[in-house]
């Protein structure tokens, strides 16, 4: 019954939002951002994804035949002697329910970009449709192997020569340039679309266009082949030397220069640098707007100003999920996860997206985890992780104190004002219990023992905490931010580790098996992987447990690990109770369970974390798990993992 009620709440609510929406894409930024995506000519099913669809279900619409689709892309493709593009942007299965920001985020970013449609143009037939379960089974295209959005290329004949997938990072450049790789890989069908320098630069021939073109274009060229420090070697245009200098991480030298130039371009690529440094990218939004309305950057920038049914502005950049700063794509790649070669360099990389991402408040608060209800739970989830990132910025000061210690300046007074969250709505208990942890790794008593009050308040009677519904697992969570609040010098009472350990002994089962939430009984052990461990340390922290259940604990999360990674970009409930937004959660928390042992049990547990950790850094440095939850979530639990692991 309580789940048709809030599907119903959800529902409803949805449509109210949606008519607001639809009443914001009649103004100026919502018609330009209509735009985007228009200038590729795709043979598509006119499929539009909704949001929050809840259980991942698709709505009914209207019946497509997308065997025929194919077949109509594939006869082009004969006729043409291409390979075909098709961009699946949702598979069969309940593992997404906000697909639509995602296709946004391409539509936006990607499909806008004038060298991605040059080259999409020039070289591919365009195929815009979902995948169906027979479709993809025929193809071999498997949720999980491939999660949405992607890329899957065809020969004219339909025989898969590649995928890419799993994409949760959008820099149009990267996509270009991992386009040609597959065209490289199959010249079959990759013949020069002409044969001036033009010509071969859109069709992504760019060491050919290189030694055809004219001085003036070979900075341009130069960029395109990820030789930004070339580029600056090369007399060319003002504007290419900036977007180099962009491309180096030298954004006040690049803002120099773009700042002088008038390009709608320059502007929005000015706008990616007031993002990133802690101003206010909307008046550049806005000025492109008004004054560029046919240009396609103005598009992108309308959709950072429109705002989607959760109230967050809609673009990628706006969400820190756009990246501008392009190397060449290695490969051609399977997806936008980048292994690090080195713990030095994921950690720097992983830091410079933090500091980053810190908005104008002093907060992180790219999370657009605004569902069960409403956005009214979106303050409360920016507070946490604006904790978080804190956290894992103090941790890693030594990487560059000065920029480390204006930020968390700023990321304190925004911690300290409670104005900014919203009491009573869900994840108050993560607010508070992340802040404690934070002022716990200062050893600020006063700070402390207020959120202590909090917490304490917030706790039921049967022991529970809640972040939507009691569980083990936001319980444990909260017990474990308590007990370094009480080892710091804060004033943690006694009855509130007792009553929380009386909860988690109601949902343990054998072998520690935990309960998804009270009062259902204990779930099985793969379901209950990621939070068994955490449930065991927390018991422990209450003096109700003991140090071999942690130890069996860590061994069920390695048991079952590789089902959690494979869900780890899903943002539902992909494989039974197993969903994205548990992967970085439960990896933190296993770290923290691994420190708890002895040797040589905890060198080895932390050693395999941080193998685990270094495989997963983004092409931008970030770290991500659902998209909803946001990048500033991912790259400070990651970093938290890797400090806990040198």
């Amino acid at each position: 019954m309580w789940g048709r009620i809030i599907r119903w709440m959800v529902g409803s609510w949805a449509l109210i939002l949606g008519a607001c929406l639809a009443g914001a894409q009649q103004t100026r930024e919502g018609a330009l951002y209509q735009k985007c995506d228009s200038q590729i000519p795709w043979i598509s099913d006119g499929i539009e994804l909704r949001d929050n669809l809840v259980g991942g279900r698709p709505p009914e619409e209207p019946a497509v035949d997308r065997n025929a689709l194919l077949e109509r892309a594939k006869s082009l493709a004969a006729e043409r002697n291409r390979l075909i593009l098709w961009y699946c942007f949702r598979l069969p299965g309940s593992h997404m329910y906000r697909g639509r920001l995602l296709d946004r985020y391409m539509r936006a970013s990607v499909f806008t970009d004038p060298a991605v449609t040059d080259l999409v143009r020039s070289k591919f037939v365009p195929l815009r449709m979902a995948c169906e379960a027979d479709l993809g089974s025929a193809l071999g295209i498997r949720t999980f192997d491939f999660v949405e959005p992607g890329f899957v290329l065809l020969t004219p004949e339909g025989r898969v020569v590649h995928t890419i997938s799993r994409l949760r990072t959008f820099n149009p450049l990267w996509i270009r340039s991992a386009l040609a790789g597959v065209l490289r890989k199959n010249p079959a069908f990759n013949a020069p679309a002409g044969e001036s320098a033009e010509d071969l630069l859109c069709g992504g021939d760019d060491e050919e266009a290189l030694r055809k073109t004219e001085p003036a274009r070979m900075s341009l060229i130069l960029r395109l082949l990820g030789r930004p420090e070339e580029a600056l070697k090369v007399d060319g245009p003002a504007l290419q030397k900036g977007l180099a200098l962009l491309e180096l991480g030298r954004l006040e030298e690049s803002r120099a220069i773009l700042e002088k130039e008038s390009s709608p371009e320059a502007l929005y690529h000015l706008s990616a640098i007031d993002r990133w440094t802690g101003r206010d990218p909307a008046p550049r939004w806005k000025a492109l707007v008004e004054g560029h309305p046919d240009s396609p950057w103005s598009w992108r920038a309308a959709a950072n100003l429109v705002r989607g049914p959760d109230t967050r502005p809609d673009g990628p950049l706006a969400n820190l999920f756009e990246d501008l700063q392009y190397r060449p794509a290695e490969g051609p790649p399977r997806g936008t996860t980048l292994p690090a070669s080195d713990a030095d360099s994921a950690v720097r990389r992983a830091v410079e997206f933090l500091l980053r991402a810190q908005g104008p408040d002093g907060s992180w608060n790219d999370a657009r985890y605004a569902y069960w209800p409403d956005p009214r739970i979106q303050p409360n989830t920016w507070m946490a992780v604006t904790a978080l990132a804190a956290l894992a910025l103090s941790e890693w000061a030594e990487i560059d104190p000065p920029r480390i210690r204006a930020a968390l300046a700023r990321a304190e007074a925004h911690l300290e004002d409670d104005r900014r969250m919203n009491r009573g709505q869900n994840e108050e208990c993560y607010a508070d219990a992340y802040r404690l942890l934070y002022w716990a790794s200062k050893k600020d008593a006063a700070r402390m023992n207020r959120l202590v009050a909090r917490l304490a308040a917030q706790q039921d009677k049967q022991g529970f905490w809640a972040h939507e519904y009691p569980n083990p697992f936001a319980t444990a969570g909260v017990v474990h931010c308590l007990a370094e609040a009480r080892k710091a010098g804060a004033s943690v009472p006694d009855p509130l580790f007792q009553k929380a350990a009386d909860a988690l002994l109601k949902t343990r089962g054998s072998g520690g098996r935990q309960a998804y939430l009270f009062p259902r009984p204990p779930s099985p052990e793969k379901d209950s992987a990621g939070r068994t461990a955490l449930c065991e340390l927390a018991l422990v922290e209450c003096g109700r447990g003991s140090p071999e259940d942690v130890a069996a604990g860590l061994e069920v999360y390695w048991r079952h690990y590789g089902r959690l990674e494979a869900v780890r970009v899903c943002d539902f409930h992909s494989d039974g109770e197993l969903a994205g937004f548990f992967f970085y959660y439960d990896l933190f928390h296993a770290a923290e369970a691994a420190r708890a042992l002895g040797e040589p049990g905890r060198g080895e547990h932390l050693r395999r974390l941080r193998e685990r950790v270094l495989a997963l850094p983004e092409i931008d440095g970030s770290f991500v798990d659902s998209h909803e939850l946001g990048k500033s979530y991912g790259t400070a639990m990651a970093l938290l993992v890797l400090s806990r692991t040198r």
